[in-house]
């Protein structure tokens, strides 16, 4: 065979195997199908999260669809496709539906009040086949078909939803990377507004950087609208040496008062972008990376989220875009900078805020900042480190922060209620990635409720809630992700059932439901578990309103039953109710 002709055959062979390829692997090819999704609710959508939002800990996978204030709206396919995983849980999206398309994406449907009959059916006897009311499962691909536009549930406010709504993904399904629903043509919601920014900040970076003179961080109000937004006051504002930036923003829709998260960032010094953030893609395995990308500390201290343009040594967040010198600009020179910073939305509606930097080279001395040296233990983040002081032992995986510091500890006398010192773990402003392992020898292993014993966390409200009790001889354990107080206590009291709608001896004839409420006050519910006649019973636990509900159905039988009610808490305290029921 010829060089020719062995040529046009390699060329035949790739064009055939093209042919055969499966449709979802040649649609990854295809950055946003445009016109294949529909809406996932039948009529416009309002918004209260959008994609990238910055949240407690995470960055919002999806989209968060008003249902005007109430649940039970329809909630329809986006496309042809199946049911490829369905999970109930009691936190998180609660009730939610994963339906796999042919074009290699997957759409997410989150908070749901309920699945349709054939699901719900299905799920129901999944849970009495796991005597669980949380279960996952992964159905077959031929078990449940669905057409687009067909009614798959109805919306709710399961999980950790704090108001009726629908939570709406669409991931690629190699990857399963969320990627931002706005960007296909027909999910589309009204918004005809400019993001606002709120608020610049401007950073020291080292000892040696000075804004206005001295070595402290700088907060600024911003005023204004659209591309004329500008610093209240119109400051004059000199820098030297290292410093950063960071902004407060968020995107106004149409006929809706929330403010919702931002969709691109870009930041120029002079006539050079020097920062750039985008999100279109996320990553759930980077998700607590949302800690570095904000300044931590002034969301702790304030509860505002600021973006900030220094990018930490360990953050591995993919979002950023034509970030020069990780986000850190150094002045050494008499000139004036410009500083942009334009913020759009996915239907590019731009914010813009101009500003100057005066740099300069002769620097007073800030007396208020020396360079004393760092008290505590140096900790580099890419290391494990192993730390013990008395009754306490704490170990950090490697990479466990952002960043590298001087760690600290220091301990102080509990009050009468606490069993133990209260351990000062640095502090609760520095952020963590990777779960710590902490363990406190208990020293009260003679008392009646050593057994009831618990590593607690303490906010700076003085509130506590439970971390961990695990055991290892007489040393209590955990696994924790937050730096700040611990303690050890002891919880002896058990949980509390209040029955709601049903008595010993009731005749539940004409009830549809049994309902009771359940609560414990310190530690929290571990687990339930309710029978008829000593066989398992479906009750839906709904977290928020600490409320267990039985809907009648076939496993009740006429005449009398035994309902029986056990409910634990996280250090095995039990309660249990019990009461014959008439029907």
């Amino acid at each position: 065979m010829t060089n020719k002709y062995k040529f046009l055959f390699i060329i035949l062979l790739f064009l055939a195997a093209l042919c055969v390829l499966p449709v979802n692997l040649l649609s990854q090819n295809v950055k946003y199908t445009s016109g294949y999704f529909r809406p996932p609710l039948d009529y416009q959508l309002y918004l209260s999260g959008t994609f990238g939002e910055l949240r407690s800990n995470h960055f919002h996978a999806g989209i968060d669809i008003k249902t005007k204030g109430r649940e039970g709206e329809p909630v329809y396919a986006v496309a042809d496709g199946y049911v490829s995983r369905i999970r109930v849980s009691n936190g998180g999206y609660g009730k939610a539906l994963y339906i796999t398309h042919p074009n290699g994406y997957v759409s997410v449907y989150g908070h749901l009040q309920r699945f349709n009959d054939p699901i719900q059916r299905f799920v129901k006897d999944f849970q009495y086949k796991k005597e669980s009311f949380t279960v996952e499962v992964f159905p077959k691909k031929d078990e449940f078909k669905v057409k687009k536009g067909e009614v798959v549930a109805w919306s709710g406010n399961t999980g950790s939803s704090s108001a009726p709504h629908l939570h709406f993904e669409i991931r690629k399904e190699a990857s399963q990377h969320p990627v931002n629903p706005l960007l296909f043509k027909n999910i589309y919601v009204a918004d005809s507004y400019a993001p606002r920014i709120q608020e610049l900040v401007i950073y020291p970076v080292d000892s040696k950087s000075r804004i206005n003179g001295k070595n402290d961080t700088v907060f600024y109000t911003v005023r204004g609208k659209g591309v004329k937004q500008y610093l209240e006051g119109h400051p004059r504002i000199t820098v030297s040496g290292n410093i950063s930036l960071g902004i407060r923003a968020y995107d106004p829709m149409d006929d809706i008062p929330n403010h919702n998260g931002i969709y691109n960032l870009k930041v120029w010094l002079d006539t050079s972008q020097v920062f750039g953030l985008e999100m279109d893609e996320l990553s759930f395995s980077t998700t607590r990376y949302v800690n570095s990308l904000i300044d931590y500390g002034y969301y702790k201290k304030e509860g505002r989220k600021v973006i900030r343009t220094q990018v930490d040594t360990n953050n591995r967040l993919f979002i950023y875009r034509n970030v020069n010198h990780n986000g850190i600009f150094h002045f050494a020179d008499s000139s004036r900078h410009a500083v942009v910073f334009r913020v759009t939305d996915v239907y590019q509606n731009t914010a813009s805020l101009q500003f100057s930097l005066f740099s300069v080279t002769s620097v007073t001395p800030d007396e208020k900042k020396t360079d004393a040296i760092q008290k505590g233990v140096y900790f580099d983040f890419s290391k494990k480190h192993h730390f013990e002081s008395g009754n306490i032992t704490l170990d950090f995986p490697a990479n466990a922060f952002y960043r590298s510091f001087y760690f600290r500890f220091d301990s102080v006398a509990g009050d009468s209620t606490m069993v133990s010192p209260v351990y000062k773990v640095h502090n609760r402003f520095m952020p963590v990635q990777k779960s710590f392992s902490i363990s406190i020898k208990s020293g009260a292993d003679t008392l009646s409720y050593a057994d009831q014993l618990y590593i607690a966390y303490l906010n700076e409200n003085k509130e506590s809630w439970f971390v961990g009790n695990s055991r290892d001889g007489n040393r209590l354990e955990a696994k924790t992700n937050l730096l700040g107080k611990y303690v050890v206590l002891a919880d002896t009291v058990p949980p509390e059932i209040n029955p709601v709608n049903i008595a010993n001896g009731k005749n539940i004839a004409r009830q549809k439901s049994i309902k009771i409420k359940i609560s414990d006050g310190e530690t929290g519910i571990k687990t339930y578990r309710a029978t008829l006649n000593g066989h398992w019973i479906l009750m839906e636990y709904e977290p928020k309103k600490n409320l267990l509900v039985y809907t009648v159905d076939g496993h009740i039988q006429k005449g009398v039953s035994h309902f029986k009610l056990e409910v634990t808490d996280m250090v095995g305290n039990e309660s249990v109710y019990e009461a014959e029921l008439v029907r």
